[in-house]
């Protein structure tokens, strides 16, 4: 065997050849012997020595060594909160140095693994993702070697910290004022849920309300851009007018802005025959008469965190494995659910 380094040969090779984690090589090149046994550390001593591995210098974080650039991976570039998740994570990291590299999955498995192993390649310092969940094992492998941050999904992946709002909890107590306010009926609009974390949280804490005001769900799926699947929603409202007042809330705005106008086509008095309420916060909400009622999320609050804690690990401060921070969105009361309040 030669005595020249292998090139390629990458930290998961090592972890291959000795028998154990990737974690478990990362804690050997770093000197973080605990709970290693005499072993384990001498199996992976010979398998780098056979191997002539050399770590990337980088890739362990050493400072002088860092690119500056910091990778966000977002589904949606257009979507309002990837917008401002964006600009509050640049203001906060600029002022230390590190500039983004942005890239969009549009929501697909296989772009995101795409983009996932460029970033990887070009040695960003860190990485901040809302995923599908489609590349939760690699991201658990590169969480060994740079900070990893999941916002706005939350997935049980080691080594990685997840920033989230209080999906559940806000969704039901906008759902129990809806009733409270007067609806009898409220349709949640919503694209299917799979795996995707917030779509749950948000479905779960509207089924919760549904069931403590003694109300039978009533749920709307969507397929976003997918005009026959819409305008069954906005024609199944016609159905339920006879029951008195009734309230739409939809699961994001990208949902309300393809439905709203078909909603307002129906020719119905806003609050009074139909509430609408929707989870973000629109850009177009101020240019609507009566203003919707929506749940505002703390984006700010989460880029700036988040921007913490990546400088704070990138200094040596290692992530909480697999911890889960959660900042309180608002719900922020609009005329188009004003039912009884001020008419």
């Amino acid at each position: 065997m030669t005595d020249t380094p292998h090139k390629g040969l990458t930290i998961r090779d090592v972890a291959e050849a000795s028998g154990v984690s990737i974690t478990t090589v990362s804690r050997y090149l770093n000197g973080r012997f605990e709970s290693m046994s005499d072993n384990t550390r001498r199996k992976i001593g010979e398998v780098i020595e056979q191997l002539h591995y050399r770590p990337n210098p980088l890739a362990q974080g050493l400072k002088g060594n860092q690119t500056r650039m910091i990778a966000v991976i977002v589904v949606n570039i257009s979507y309002p909160f990837c917008v401002s998740l964006i600009r509050a994570l640049s203001n906060a990291l600029s002022s230390s140095g590190y500039n983004l590299i942005v890239c969009e999955t549009g929501g697909r498995g296989e772009r995101e693994q795409d983009i996932i192993e460029s970033l990887y390649a070009q040695r960003v310092d860190a990485m901040v993702i809302q995923t599908n969940g489609d590349n939760n094992l690699r991201l658990a492998h590169i969480a060994t070697e740079m900070p990893v941050i999941l916002v706005d999904r939350q997935f049980d992946i080691p080594e990685v910290t997840s920033v989230i709002t209080n999906n559940e909890e806000v969704s039901f107590s906008l759902s129990t004022q809806l009733f409270q306010d007067g609806y009898h009926n409220i349709l949640y609009v919503t694209e299917q849920v799979a795996s995707i974390s917030t779509r749950m949280e948000r479905l779960t804490g509207y089924l919760q309300a549904c069931e403590k005001n003694h109300r039978t769900p009533w749920i709307g799926w969507i397929t976003r851009d997918d005009l026959t699947s819409i305008e069954h929603v906005a024609r199944s409202v016609t159905e339920r007018l006879h029951q008195g007042p009734l309230a739409v809330y939809t699961g994001n705005a990208l949902l309300l802005e393809q439905l709203y106008p078909h909603l307002r086509a129906l020719d119905l008095v806003i609050p009074h025959d139909l509430g609408i309420a929707t989870f973000d916060e629109p850009d177009w909400i101020q240019l609507i008469s009566p203003r919707i009622t929506y749940i505002r999320q703390p984006i700010d609050d989460i880029g700036i965190w988040t921007a913490q804690r990546i400088l704070s690990a990138l200094k040596g401060e290692p992530l909480t494995p697999l911890a889960i921070h959660t900042i309180p969105s608002t719900i922020i009361p609009g005329a188009a659910t004003a039912l009884y309040r001020g008419n």
